[in-house]
């Protein structure tokens, strides 16, 4: 069994990695807040898309450093909208640290998923049956991008809705974990899933080419 589940992980190097580099960063995201001292990230407040703390970060230990630096370059690091763990706010916020953590869940659905050279089939496979039924009535293809579409929906509405101030708008801690968790799960899935269809196409590949080889010579 063990054998098995370790095949099955390992089918695709490429797809392993994504889900150890994956895995290895949502840790560090928990880790992090409790190897530098309670308060040295609290009450701060940022810009997304530039390094605004790195007067904070530069009192850091190494490991902390990269992982908060990396953090701030990609989230605003809202204080508000932030989770806190031994009294230090984590490296980013609500939503996308659930997003992080539930795209682990895309990646493994998509390694269990059956195989194919569909990236719309692969995901498809990867959802429960009572979905999969309903959503193959769209066609493959079609069915891959409603997936995607739907995952997005939600965490753009409440996103916006947020950012736009419409009727003062503040969403919860509830609503962003589930939002960033919806839209992780399919940013993970679909990844996942042309990862799988590269693979597959490659198995495929090989094996026409060695059907060919060992086919007869036409005779003259």
């Amino acid at each position: 069994m063990a054998s098995d589940l370790w095949a099955r992980l390992t089918w695709s190097k490429a797809l392993f990695g994504l889900l150890i580099v994956n895995v290895a960063w949502t840790a560090s995201l928990f880790i992090c807040p409790f190897l530098v001292s309670p308060g040295s990230f609290a009450n701060q407040v940022g810009g997304a898309n530039v390094i605004d703390h790195e007067n904070i970060w530069a009192t850091f230990p190494l490991y902390p450093r990269i992982v908060y630096t990396i953090g701030d370059a990609q989230c605003h690091q809202l204080y508000y909208r932030s989770f806190w763990l031994n009294g230090n706010q984590m490296p980013i916020d609500e939503r996308m640290t659930s997003m992080y953590v539930f795209a682990n869940l895309g990646v493994i659905a998509a390694i269990f998923a059956r195989p194919s050279t569909s990236t719309g089939q692969v995901m498809l496979d990867a959802l429960p049956a009572f979905l999969r039924r309903r959503l193959a009535k769209l066609g493959t293809e079609r069915a891959g991008a409603a997936i995607v579409v739907l995952g997005l929906i939600p965490m753009g509405i409440d996103g916006f809705t947020q950012l736009f101030r419409v009727n003062n708008y503040e969403s919860t801690p509830l609503a962003r974990v589930l939002t960033g968790g919806l839209a992780g799960f399919v940013g993970g899935l679909l990844v996942a899933a042309m990862l799988v269809t590269i693979r597959q196409f490659s198995i495929e590949m090989q094996a026409l080419q060695a059907r060919y080889a060992l086919a007869p010579a036409p005779e003259r």
